[in-house]
């Protein structure tokens, strides 16, 4: 029997500005690189005859030259077939990178269906592309499968439930793909995997292999497996890559810097394992301090930073004050005191962000806090 194995992978945006954490960006956008290379040494691993990449290889349509002269080289030196489908951020536009030259052994679907044959494995290859940011005419149109061959199919669109949608990111009827004749189809622009089978029939989303941001949490990875003559089985890959967390971590009881950031640490430890110094986090701590406490952040951020790859904290915590003996103090600081509780009893629904103006507000009075005047 004839089979035709592929990787398929898509969304890797390669070029992103991760804007999001400012302070890793430049790493981060390096691990994207090294994320396409643990794919193209799956393909190696599973000895596969195509990697299939549904769109969205790079995060816009221009892309710095010595990114796409590092994408190209590290291509050329892989013995398969790479296919390339351009998606929503980076179609083939007439002054898309797409247009250059690419290596031998790839193969960049330009505009509407086009077949690509390969005849020693009995298989052949469609795909349609993207040729600007927006596709409301749905892609899926000319595709005529070879009845004696192995036919698979990709392309970057969006499922819909219906034969008419408003989407502008090709749109695909679900029922005319699932009785099109593909053996299997990938699809790209989902960033979570998701694999849908009606009989022996196969298509499916990759989800990104690398995540850019706190909104794209879970494990990601690549579909990797094989195609065969009337059906294909694949199966999720997870690569090894940067997760991003969403933490909330109660701190209750913590006074000192270095209890906030051992409970803090334990927690983590305890939820993601000994790898959890590899991720990124973003985490809110809760909880009730004793009378005035308030964790002091830059410090805590400074010792986690050494030894978690990143973090960013919000401070959630509550204390207690004793409000009555606070505003008879007759300084300036009772006065400011007296005129944040008046606040608090005018506009309850503030209540917490006035308490927290009021911790703060109290720590600079004991010269606790420094003020930045260029600020």
């Amino acid at each position: 029997m004839t089979t035709f194995r592929v990787v398929h992978t898509s969304d890797l945006h390669l070029g992103s500005l991760f804007s999001a954490t400012p302070e890793v960006a430049a790493q981060r956008k390096q691990e994207q690189i090294d994320t396409l290379k643990q794919i193209l040494d799956r393909c190696t691993e599973i000895n596969a005859d195509a990697l299939l990449i549904a769109g969205d290889l790079f995060d816009g349509i221009k892309v710095e030259r010595h990114l796409l002269d590092d994408v190209k080289e590290m291509m050329s030196h892989y013995r398969l077939y790479i296919f390339i489908t351009p998606g929503r951020h980076d179609p083939a536009a007439p002054d898309s990178c797409y247009r250059e030259e690419w290596p031998q052994n790839v193969h960049i679907f330009r505009g509407g269906m086009e077949k690509f044959e390969i005849p020693e494995k009995n298989t052949c290859v469609w795909g349609a592309g993207f040729t600007k940011p927006y596709c409301g005419e749905t892609l899926l149109t000319h595709f005529t499968p070879v009845a004696s061959r192995i036919n698979v199919l990709m392309m970057y669109g969006e499922l819909t439930d219906t034969p008419r949608s408003d989407s502008h990111c090709n749109p695909i009827y679900r029922e005319a793909l699932e009785s099109c004749g593909a053996d299997y189809v990938a699809l790209g622009h989902s960033h979570r995997a998701q694999l849908f089978e009606d009989h022996d029939f196969l298509y499916g989303y990759c989800g990104s292999p690398s995540p850019r941001g706190f909104d794209e949490p879970g494990e990601k990875g690549v579909l990797s497996g094989y195609v065969a003559k009337g059906f294909a089985r694949m199966e999720f890959t997870p690569l090894d890559v940067r997760q991003y967390y969403t933490e909330k971590i109660d701190v209750s009881g913590c006074e000192t810097t270095r209890e906030f950031t051992g409970r803090i640490v334990t927690v983590l430890r305890d939820r993601h394992g000994e790898s959890f110094s590899h991720h990124l986090y973003d985490i809110t701590i809760g909880g009730s301090l004793e009378n005035g406490i308030i964790p002091a952040l830059p410090e805590i951020l400074a010792r986690l930073r050494e030894s978690v790859f990143y973090v960013r904290l919000t401070d959630r915590t509550s204390t207690s004050l004793d409000l009555d003996l606070l505003m008879n103090d007759g300084s300036l600081r009772g006065a400011f005191v007296r005129k944040l509780v008046g606040k608090m009893q005018t506009d309850s629904r503030n209540r917490e962000l006035y308490m927290r103006a009021l911790l703060y507000g109290l720590r600079a009075f004991d010269g606790e806090i420094e003020i930045d005047e260029n600020y």
